[in-house]
């Protein structure tokens, strides 16, 4: 990948404002990387100056690993043909094809990471309106 990814077409500017990715090893808070309100795009990976969120002592993660998209309320997870895989909550995603995240959802660069990325500040969807 020459420069950094750009977001797709159909990425929406952040609406969300405390949005966070947590390093966790287990239960223990590394750091904190802050996702502020505003960005289509927020890039995973190796590469400081290109990755918002650098993981640079994980060396199992490509330079550009994986994106988080959103659109509207929802955010997507994008991995970027990366070297070993990107998991969401244990399961391999495929390259290339949004998933959509959850409140909590833990991002794994490897199937053998030393931390997982936790999503923390995504509001839970609001309940369906009851039948009038």
């Amino acid at each position: 990948m020459a420069g950094k990814f750009p977001a797709p077409s159909w990425a929406t500017e952040t609406p969300h404002a405390g949005l966070a990715l947590e390093v966790r090893r287990g239960e223990r808070t590394l750091r904190r990387h802050e996702l502020p309100p505003g960005p289509r795009c927020f890039v995973v990976g190796r590469q400081p100056g290109v990755a918002d969120v650098v993981v640079g002592d994980d060396e199992a993660a490509s330079r550009q690993h994986c994106a988080i998209v959103p659109r509207g309320e929802r955010l997507y997870l994008i991995d970027l043909k990366s070297t070993r895989g990107t998991f969401v909550d244990g399961k391999r995603i495929r390259p290339n094809e949004p998933t959509q995240l959850g409140g909590g959802a833990s991002i794994t660069l490897s199937d053998a990471p030393p931390y997982a990325l936790v999503l923390v500040g995504l509001p839970a969807p609001a309940a369906p309106a009851a039948p009038a």
